[in-house]
């Protein structure tokens, strides 16, 4: 059993001798306000405006761009030109930095090996008579310390922060 499978679908049927219906609209709605413009306007002046009227009305009847007609194009255009263009994102909740959490494999105590890498550190000091520290700071200072030195956080424009590294030229 065989169909019969329509080729061209994009094409407009052609009503009015070699113009489709639309086309025909757009150039008889130019023809007529040029016709208007023959009875209320002097010779050189309605001359100007046919060219100008009839030119647009051709343009907006046979141009396509990108296969869409040209009044879509000025439509679009018309619409991007008079409607605002901020575009503001504002999230439900303020966003607060995040500090990922160290997880550990099965089997293995994340407290021990701390303790064991403390009583590495004091075994070392021990061994190379270097002076045990004054003051002993807590890790999240001592990372803390370190981002600073190397890198400057900074907060975008959108919102969102994110780490640099900065570089002092002296």
């Amino acid at each position: 059993m065989q169909f019969q499978v329509p080729q061209f679908i994009e094409t407009e049927d052609k009503v009015v001798g070699p113009f489709s219906l639309r086309q025909f609209i757009y150039i008889g709605a130019g023809g007529l306000v040029s016709m208007v413009l023959y009875f209320f306007t002097a010779t050189w002046l309605f001359v100007i405006g046919f060219v100008i009227i009839m030119g647009a009305a051709f343009a907006i009847a046979f141009i396509k761009i990108n296969g869409q007609p040209l009044i879509k194009i000025l439509e679009a255009a018309t619409n991007y030109y008079w409607k605002p263009q901020t575009y503001v994102w504002k999230p439900a909740a303020p966003i607060a930095p995040s500090v990922p959490q160290a997880t550990a494999p099965q089997g293995i105590n994340l407290e021990a090996i701390a303790a064991g890498m403390a009583l590495h550190k004091s075994w070392e000091a021990v061994q190379t008579g270097s002076p045990a520290p004054a003051k002993k700071t807590s890790d999240r200072e001592f990372i803390e310390k370190r981002m600073n030195e190397r890198y400057q956080i900074f907060q975008h424009v959108a919102g969102d922060r994110a780490a640099a590294r900065r570089v002092d030229y002296r």
